[in-house]
């Protein structure tokens, strides 16, 4: 009875990731914006990795190439590398590709994913009138932010 447990909890994790990340690899699609950038302040073009199903505070999940970021392109360094039956260790060199390598992501994309899953989440659409009561502050939260932090001032605030 033991070894059912030690297989089939594992074998059931196995299939359910892998089921989810078959879904993820459906939904994820290049999307297109226009952020101010938050490491020099200008405008730029970013295209975007985005799962469309997921929550709007993790939707965007890479930068895939920003207009302030041209493409990088470098040779990569010789190798050294040790034949592993020979003893003494004899070293030897790994062949590089003779073109160049262009890089696969953007160096600053964190700071862009920042901004772009935090104006997802941001206020909801609607117009904010003023509350009378003695909750103004709990009301204007409820409305302009998310329910998480919402609830976390709701916890902290009493």
């Amino acid at each position: 009875m033991e070894w059912i447990v030690l297989i089939g909890i594992p074998l059931i994790a196995c299939i359910g990731s892998v089921a989810l990340w078959r879904r993820r690899a459906r939904t994820v699609t290049p999307t297109q914006h226009t952020v101010r950038c938050p490491v020099n302040g200008k405008l730029a073009s970013v295209s975007v990795r985005s799962d469309l199903d997921a929550a709007p505070s993790v939707r965007h999940l890479d930068v895939a190439a920003c207009s302030l970021q041209p493409v990088t392109s470098f040779v990569p360094p010789e190798r050294v590398a040790y034949f592993a039956d020979v003893c003494p260790p004899q070293s030897y060199v790994v062949e590089v590709p003779s073109g160049p390598v262009h890089s696969a992501s953007v160096a600053c994309s964190k700071a862009c994913l920042g901004v772009l899953n935090a104006a997802e989440a941001g206020p909801t659409a609607g117009a904010v009138r003023c509350t009378s009561g003695m909750n103004d502050g709990m009301e204007l939260v409820r409305r302009t932010q998310s329910p998480s932090i919402t609830r976390i001032m709701w916890h902290h605030g009493n």
